[in-house]
């Protein structure tokens, strides 16, 4: 009786810890006690998450030669613990995954690529697009609207292309193209429990003292994709 009553009050504790995980009331009104009590599983994968995120820190090597896949096959299964609690809402459980892919490119494989750039931006700052030699002298700050990330996109491949492993640059694109899905740029992925009147128009940013408040827009680049892939949208 005291075993289970504590386990309860552990639960509850854990269920307020949770619901504020990112200062804004995320979860969905249909989770069940069921999905509250996956929350450990998904904290055991969380902390994988931690390690894998350090070691690719400390040894960036492991990855050259890892494809997409192996790459963010830790993000993947976070995600999928995630939505499989039916607790967070979709466009949390996206962002989340967002964030995690992105980390781990920069750290290993474009960790490589951007070594590159700065060797050439000591020597011949020239040869870089503008906006990289910005970013390169930390004037240009990662922001995670989705013109942001796509305009920093598009500058950055052409130097990935000129001056960086030929290999690189195949994943590089499909970085690219799955954080404009991830984030619900450009109109293939639709977040059900997203409002579009405003209500929540911020963008998931884990930076020191907390969430970030940006305008991600939307679909905002929705017609520049149709007109460029012809893809068809998906609602989560």
């Amino acid at each position: 009786m005291i075993t289970r009553f504590i386990f309860f009050v552990f639960l509850l504790v854990y269920f307020v810890s949770c619901r504020g995980r990112y200062g804004q009331d995320n979860w969905k009104t249909g989770c069940t006690y069921t999905g509250q009590s996956s929350f450990m599983t998904c904290d055991l994968i969380g902390f994988k998450n931690f390690w894998r995120h350090n070691s690719i820190a400390w040894f960036p090597e492991q990855t050259r030669n890892m494809s997409y896949t192996e790459l963010k096959k830790h993000c993947d299964d976070s995600f999928v613990c995630l939505e499989n609690t039916g607790c967070y809402k979709d466009f949390v459980n996206y962002q989340e995954l967002d964030k995690c892919i992105d980390d781990v490119f920069w750290l290993g494989p474009m960790g490589f690529c951007e070594m590159k750039l700065r060797e050439v931006l000591k020597s011949t700052p020239d040869k870089l697009e503008e906006c990289v030699q910005e970013y390169l002298k930390d004037k240009n700050p990662d922001r995670f609207d989705c013109v942001s990330i796509n305009n920093k996109g598009k500058c950055f491949e052409k130097d990935v292309e000129k001056h960086c492993e030929p290999r690189l640059l195949p994943m590089y694109r499909e970085h690219q193209n799955l954080r404009l899905y991830n984030r619900a740029c450009d109109g293939r992925l639709r977040y059900k429990d997203w409002d579009m009147a405003g209500s929540q128009d911020y963008a998931l940013q884990f930076n020191p003292g907390g969430l970030k408040v940006s305008d991600p827009k939307r679909d905002v680049l929705k017609d520049e994709n149709e007109e460029t892939t012809g893809a068809n949208s998906t609602d989560v």
